[in-house]
């Protein structure tokens, strides 16, 4: 018994040492609410037997979450988590060519993070890959009322993700951002939402600029 365990476990190693999965991209940047299609692939050895063929797409979090499920060439949906519903496409077509192309629509903020890529055919491998999504402050909402006497409120909104610093200029590029007051909501997205007032006494043909800068996108956007 221990000689046949011991045979078994070579032949396991050896044939594990032979099925690997690679991963040609190990990072994958998308903007929020775009579509990213993450792939690894794997080796087919002439044509592609559904029945022995096991595909798991995972996303490691603080608990593991079931992103798409193959079992012996059946999809199986009943233990995907909730976060991915609906949301969720692996293209088999391009299983034959041995290559596992998992598609998620619509991304959200929370899908960022590391994913595991697990093929059973033969063998077993599996590679990981990161996922990081980003949400550039695109449009900015502007708003101009009058307090009177010369007296200006200027108002610059918009949504993003990470967190953004508003810096407000003259139009000879002055500093003004001290005089502004800016505050920060989180939505259900988990956006932020970010508005920033500045209070003037201005000519009316007087220009201003908002400018949202994204540190860690190393982006900005003006109005």
């Amino acid at each position: 018994k221990p000689l046949l365990l011991y045979i078994f476990l070579f032949y396991w190693h050896f044939l594990n040492a032979l099925f690997t999965v690679e991963a040609p991209q190990s990072l994958y940047t998308v903007e929020h609410g775009n579509n990213v299609t993450m792939e690894c692939t794997f080796p087919v050895n002439g044509k592609l037997k559904f029945r022995d063929l096991s595909v798991s797409w995972e996303k490691k979090d603080e608990l593991r979450k079931q992103v798409y499920e193959l079992l012996k060439g059946e999809e199986d949906f009943e233990s995907q988590h909730s976060d991915f519903k609906g949301r969720i496409k692996l293209l088999k077509e391009n299983l034959n060519l041995g290559q596992s192309l998992l598609q998620i629509t619509d991304v959200k903020l929370r899908d960022a993070g590391v994913y595991r890529c697990l093929i059973g055919y033969g063998g077993a491998d599996y590679k990981t890959i990161s996922l990081k999504v980003k949400a550039p402050y695109r449009t900015i909402a502007q708003g101009v009322v009058s307090t009177g006497d010369n007296k200006w409120k200027l108002t610059c909104q918009s949504e993003g993700y990470p967190q953004a610093e508003v810096i407000w200029q003259n139009g000879e590029y002055e500093d003004l951002t001290d005089k502004a007051n800016t505050s920060y909501e989180t939505g259900s997205d988990q956006l932020y939402r970010v508005t920033s007032t500045l209070t003037i006494k201005s000519r009316i043909d007087e220009i201003f600029y908002c400018i949202f800068w994204n540190k860690e996108l190393q982006e900005n956007t003006s109005a």
